[in-house]
């Protein structure tokens, strides 16, 4: 009876990892976290190296999510499957399990658990990685290039990304005409006050005629500097083989933009810097301190 049990459990296990395997064969790559939850500070303990070293010895190609990503990789992130180490709780040992996610979020492969009774973080932490990741390395990871990982639910998700996008772009346009509209009203509101005032006295009409004009022209000049400073804030991206080049009005280099593994968030050449998008904003930050940014892409 025994060994008919044990002969279920060991077909049960050898279908599951067959599974897992077709379905880790699908993806090119892996992203590692420089820090993982449960950890303070990146690459605590060299959990974060460890895991990408893990991982190549089986054939994948292998990014931080903080490190630029390959021209293929940033154009379709369902190419990558997007590793984590989490710590479960076990009295008296150390424990964690590596999980594998699409880039939907949905749950590919969850590891073995990897323990350890040593105590020391900075030694049981690797042991246990070490001991979770064999459940990984049984299934002899074989990339397949037929792969149709990059479906269409992809191709739809990037389309509704490029379309508010293209939303923010139009109501960047569309504040700069509705300014151009109230610069045309001031200006025919000047000239429907100058007729009247040649209805009054030679001398009161000067006098008047001085502070209307004067007060309209202060109003239209505030308005046309409001349309300058709008057109001439809008930045606009140029891509490049590692991201983008933003430009001024004048076409003139503001800065370059790097990819990152993260969507729509990219790192500033040559600052401690970043750009990312909130929301249907831009911002730049730097310093512990955003500002908002107008840029078309």
């Amino acid at each position: 009876m025994l060994k008919k049990i044990i002969l279920v459990v060991l077909v049960l296990f050898i279908g599951l990892c067959a599974v897992a395997q077709n379905s880790i064969n699908d993806y090119k790559y892996v992203v590692v976290p420089l820090q993982f939850d449960f950890l303070k500070g990146k690459d605590k303990y060299r959990t974060s190296t460890l895991t990408r070293h893990l991982f190549k010895k089986e054939g994948f190609e292998v990014f931080f999510d903080e490190e630029e990503l390959p021209e293929e990789l940033f154009k379709d992130r369902c190419l990558a499957l997007y590793a984590d180490v989490i710590k479960t709780l076990k009295i008296f040992k150390n424990t964690v399990q590596i999980e594998l996610k699409d880039c939907y979020g949905n749950l590919v492969f969850l590891s073995q658990e990897g323990s350890t009774k040593i105590k020391e973080y900075k030694d049981a932490f690797p042991v246990a990685i070490k001991e979770a990741f064999k459940s990984i390395e049984a299934l002899n990871y074989t990339y397949n290039p037929n792969s149709k990982v990059a479906s269409n639910t992809y191709t739809v998700a990037k389309n509704d990304n490029l379309q508010k996008d293209k939303e923010a772009v139009d109501k960047a346009e569309a504040e700069v005409k509705r300014l151009k509209k109230e610069v045309e009203d001031l200006k025919k509101e000047n000239e429907i006050v100058n007729k009247a005032t040649k209805s009054v006295t030679k001398k009161d009409s000067l006098t008047e005629g001085v502070n209307t004009k004067s007060e309209l022209e202060l109003k239209q000049q505030d308005q046309e500097t409001n349309l300058v400073k709008a057109e001439s804030n809008l930045l606009k991206a140029k891509p490049n083989a590692k991201g983008f080049e933003i430009v001024d009005a004048s076409n003139r280099l503001n800065m370059i933009l790097l990819k990152t593994a993260a969507p729509n968030v990219y790192t500033v050449k040559g600052k401690e810097a970043i750009v990312f998008k909130e929301g249907d904003k831009w911002y730049y930050s730097e310093n512990n301190t955003k500002s908002e940014l107008r840029i078309k892409f």
